[in-house]
């Protein structure tokens, strides 16, 4: 099976930049800022460990605006978590202990590139790779250099059919999840404080 460099299946590899290096502060609500933090060890995106960036910073940053099908991937403290973008976490940005990956869809799909990291295809290789500094992190170019199999059409086409419904699925799942636990952040005062009575429901 041929491999090739991940580099070489994208159209954008990169990482963003502390908006405070160039002289820029957060403020209190905004464009969501995606930190190391963010990213969880199931893959998901924490939006209440956001921070906020305003338009002016946003475009400053051009370089690491995030599109929805990126992978975030995080590259320096606590290396190796990471996501696939929604809709649903955007308009994002990022800093530099965060990489971006952006399938060239020319080529593959994200949910193709995504798969690999699923699969932790990239463990072993990224593992023996690290860098270590003030903390551990790899670079861009570790992270570009990550062998990727190309499959033939016709395997692409059946893989494809297998893994695209369980990525969408995963992040259905993650809303819902999401969705869930503010409908409980928003009964469980009520029912701590008496305003609802559930007494009286059978179950």
């Amino acid at each position: 099976m041929t491999q090739v460099p991940l580099a070489d299946l994208c159209a954008v590899v990169t990482k963003g930049t502390t908006p405070t290096t160039l002289g820029k502060p957060f403020v209190s609500k905004g464009i969501n800022f995606i930190k190391a933090e963010s990213i969880q060890d199931n893959h998901s995106i924490d939006k209440n460990k956001f921070a906020y960036i305003d338009d002016e910073t946003n475009n400053l940053l051009k370089r690491s605006i995030i599109s929805a099908g990126d992978i975030v991937f995080t590259i320096a403290g606590s290396l190796g978590r990471f996501a696939f973008v929604d809709d649903s976490v955007l308009p994002a940005n990022t800093n530099q202990a965060v990489a971006i990956i952006r399938a060239d869809t020319s080529k593959v799909t994200p949910e193709y590139l995504y798969s690999f990291f699923l699969g932790n295809w990239h463990n072993d290789y990224y593992t023996k790779r690290i860098q270590q500094a003030v903390q551990a992190n790899l670079s861009l170019g570790t992270i570009k250099s990550l062998p990727i199999p190309v499959l033939s059409d016709q395997a692409m086409f059946e893989y494809l059919g297998l893994i695209t419904p369980l990525i969408a699925m995963t992040k259905s799942n993650e809303q819902e999840i999401v969705r869930l636990a503010q409908v409980r952040d928003a009964l469980l005062p009520q029912l701590m404080s008496g305003k609802l009575d559930v007494s009286t429901i059978d179950v």
